[in-house]
């Protein structure tokens, strides 16, 4: 059923990676020296199927071992990115997908 989707909606083959590009918004909530898991806002841009939007979104900063690391999670409409789904499948299709993301922060600013 994913592949499904992700060949016929999100058209893979063709947009075959989405990019999150942020920043923390409260970077004072972190504490880059000291180990842990610290909540925080991000908010950037999320390009999916060729269309670039702004997010904000509830994060998860983690400092571990000297490394920084991250995770977010959140919902899109599908139509705010041009993924249009057939009236035949509308039913069966939701109309939202969870994007989730996650990983070593390149740089700290």
């Amino acid at each position: 059923m994913q592949e499904h989707f992700n060949e016929n909606y999100m058209e893979s083959s063709k947009y075959p990676k989405a990019t999150f590009k942020g920043k923390i918004t409260d970077t004072s909530k972190v504490n880059f020296t000291a180990e842990g898991t610290y909540k925080v806002s991000v908010a950037g841009d999320l390009t999916m199927h060729g269309v670039t939007k702004p997010v904000t979104a509830p994060a998860s900063i983690t400092v571990k071992g000297g490394k920084v690391s991250a995770q977010t999670d959140f919902t899109v409409t599908l139509a705010d990115y041009g993924i249009s789904i057939p009236s035949l499948g509308a039913d069966k299709v939701a109309k939202s997908a969870n994007v989730s993301f996650g990983g070593a922060l390149e740089a700290m600013k």
